[in-house]
């Protein structure tokens, strides 16, 4: 990872967005966040990401795969990775026909975002 690596983070939890941005700033990244998929995709607009970390369940108009969705159609580059506390079939299936790069299971270790955000970036 480096410095210039942008990363988008969108969770309607405001103390885990903050601790994730704040974890991954100390590792002197280029972070913002969003607390609704609508946020995130203006955001993206200005900000390019190269990596979504979304929370799956949003509580907004959108949940977290529509928002990488959304992403991907302004930037097909953009590398997706999902948090959720509800690992399903269905989700996986549907993150599957997506393209999500990666899957975080809450509650994860900071060494699991770190290793999948790595995973995620191209070489």
């Amino acid at each position: 990872m480096s410095a210039s690596t942008r990363i988008l983070i969108v969770d309607d939890e405001p103390t885990y967005r903050e601790y994730l941005e704040r974890f991954l700033k100390r590792d002197g990244l280029d972070v913002r966040t969003a607390e609704t998929g609508s946020e995130a995709i203006e955001l993206a607009r200005e900000f390019a990401p190269d990596i979504l970390l979304a929370d799956w369940m949003l509580r907004c108009e959108m949940h977290g795969i529509e928002v990488g969705e959304a992403l991907r159609a302004q930037r097909p580059e953009v590398r997706i990775l999902l948090m959720t506390g509800f690992p399903t079939a269905d989700l996986e299936a549907e993150a599957a026909r997506v393209g999500i790069d990666g899957f975080l299971e809450k509650p994860f270790a900071l060494e699991d975002l770190s290793r999948a955000i790595e995973s995620a970036l191209p070489n």
